[in-house]
């Protein structure tokens, strides 16, 4: 019997990864941080777009208040916040409980002016008044920050809406 020597091997069994396999996925992983980064930084305007949502909901749940208290409830708002009243017999308290507290913008607002339906005294603040009745006057909130600008609107009824102008 002949003992021949050990063919040479064509192929080495491979260990770990090679320097540009690593190279690839690491510009992978820069290229998807990147585009994360991006698109987590907020945007002003869909901030903003955030805030109108929010109130919508929250004018909604505050007519359906002032309609099974059977008594008005009113919201103010300002450049950081906004509150919603209940009326007493003593005149107006603030709402403290649950999702009708007083709030915070998510970013400070140039401008909140009620540009139509505002049931305000002179010299007092604007404020829009939810009877009892589920129809009541068409009123629009104007939200302006950076730039930008929504309008919460209703035209009386129980749906509030958001639209630019």
């Amino acid at each position: 019997m002949q003992h021949r020597p050990a063919p040479h091997r064509a192929a080495r069994v491979r260990r770990g990864f090679t320097l540009l396999e690593l190279l690839v996925v690491v510009v992978i992983i820069g290229i998807v941080l990147g585009v994360v980064a991006v698109n987590a930084t907020p945007n002003p305007r869909s901030q903003l777009a955030d805030d109108a949502q929010k109130l919508a909901r929250l004018i909604e749940l505050a007519q359906e208040e002032a309609q099974l208290t059977a008594r008005p409830v009113a919201w103010e708002g300002d450049a950081q916040g906004w509150r919603f009243l209940e009326s007493t017999p003593g005149g107006w308290r603030v709402m403290t409980r649950d999702v009708l507290a007083p709030g915070h913008w998510r970013q400070p607002m140039d401008n909140v002016q009620i540009v139509a339906g505002a049931a305000a005294a002179p010299g007092a603040p604007q404020r829009l008044v939810f009877g009892r009745e589920a129809i009541g006057l068409p009123w629009r909130v104007a939200l302006s920050s950076r730039g930008a600008r929504i309008d919460v609107v209703s035209d009386g009824g129980p749906r509030v809406l958001t639209e630019a102008p």
